[in-house]
């Protein structure tokens, strides 16, 4: 085998990684891997979310260096975790160098002749999985779902196939507002806070807010700042379409009723449980958002109501919200650590669909709707609360990946 045709098969994995939603650091281990598995010494990998750069030295002593620059940035985790077991089968010997490219090839086409009702069919049911969870309705479940389904099917019906575009979370932003709105002011029925949160819920970055958090516990300050940017860019985005859609409801005459907002929940057992389907249902549904594993998507689901019940338990015994979300955090991120290394799967997976039931989605419409009507310091207190539960989120990722070690069981 060639260098430069080991050269490719190294720029493909890492492509696949850096293209579907991988950490940087996971690209960088597994080129390395590969490239090791592959007979090459003094391997040199650095990886940043817009390139790949490897260099190593082969059989006959010649340093070989190449670059990969990466422009499209999607979502599909199960094409990431087939890359990773690639490279595993390569280092255990159970893949001959020579069937590598082939297997690399079927990874990147993973999923590629979806059905176009698939995402709207699941941001249904991962909307109306939220609305439950924000003490929401039948009304709530429907319509919340539906904004939701919208935000995956006009960006396709448009042409536009990236779903995760800038100008697709702009657009989303605008009909999750704007529908629930008119429909409320129109009928009565529903509880608008529920509607329009549960129906943003399947547009936020938890991939990339994971991602960020993932790199910089690694010491990796490029990629994990460029992806924490890209989560504030996308929060942002469907902040302002949000707003958009509270202006235009606005300029109709159809927001002029007070907004609702939803009831608090009793503590029992009957809620308990009605929270753990819900949670799962959320969750696993977001997992299915990404593409991720079925046992992914079952697992971290699971693994995602344990840690938003948690959540719960701990408000509902007393607990300042910041300390109780960051216990939902721990919890579920332990959890999502262990999993991947007793499946030998990414905790990537694990992690982004467990944490998703306790994003505040709530608290990020509840900022949006006060700035909307120029209520600057609620906004600004609201945002900043809001905040301060994110980066306990973030606190709790971090703890339990550092108390369980970095998916190494994942790896090889």
């Amino acid at each position: 085998m060639s260098a430069a045709w080991r050269t490719r098969i190294l720029s493909l994995a890492g492509r696949i990684i850096l293209e579907n939603g991988g950490e940087t650091y996971r690209a960088e281990d597994t080129v390395t891997r590969m490239a090791r598995a592959m007979g090459m010494t003094e391997v040199d990998v650095f990886g940043i979310p817009s390139g790949l750069f490897i260099s190593y030295t082969d059989e006959c002593g010649e340093r070989e260096t190449s670059v990969c620059r990466i422009f499209l940035h999607g979502t599909h985790l199960a094409r990431v975790d087939r890359v990773n077991q690639i490279s595993r089968q390569l280092a255990e010997g159970s893949l001959a160098p020579e069937a590598v490219m082939d297997a690399l090839r079927e990874a990147a086409c993973l999923g590629e002749n979806m059905a176009v009702w698939y995402a709207p069919a699941v941001a249904f049911l991962t909307a109306a999985g939220f609305a439950v969870m924000f003490a929401g309705g039948w009304v709530d479940m429907i319509v919340g779902g539906i904004c939701a389904a919208l935000t995956m099917l006009v960006p396709r019906l448009l042409g536009r196939r990236d779903s995760g575009g800038m100008s697709s979370v702009l657009l989303g932003g605008i009909l999750c507002a704007l529908i629930p709105l008119v429909f409320h002011a129109l009928t009565g029925l529903g509880v608008v806070e529920a509607m329009i949160a549960s129906a943003i819920m399947p547009l936020v970055p938890g991939l990339s807010m994971t991602n960020a958090v993932q790199d910089l516990l690694r010491g990796d300050m490029v990629s994990g700042v460029t992806h924490a940017a890209r989560a504030v860019m996308i929060a942002a985005m469907l902040a302002g379409g949000a707003l958009i859609g509270t202006h235009m409801s606005s300029w109709m005459g159809l927001a002029d009723s007070p907004l609702t907002s939803p009831a608090a929940l009793s503590f029992d057992l009957r809620t308990a449980g009605v929270l753990l389907a819900s949670s799962l249902l959320a969750g696993g549904g977001f997992g299915a958002l990404l593409y991720a594993p079925r046992k992914a998507i079952i697992w971290g689901g699971l693994l995602g109501s344990v840690g938003y019940l948690c959540y719960w338990a701990a408000m509902e015994c007393g607990a300042a919200e910041t300390a109780a979300m960051f216990i939902g955090a721990l919890v579920a991120a332990l959890g999502a650590q262990i999993a991947a290394r007793r499946l030998k799967m990414i905790a990537t997976v694990f992690v982004t669909i467990a944490i998703l039931p306790l994003v505040p989605g709530v608290g990020l419409y509840r900022a949006m709707s006060a700035l909307a009507t120029g209520d600057m310091m609620a906004g600004a207190s609201i945002a900043a609360h809001t905040m301060a539960l994110i980066l306990m989120i973030a606190l709790g990722i971090g703890l339990g990946t550092a108390l369980v070690g970095a998916d190494r069981g994942a790896k090889h």
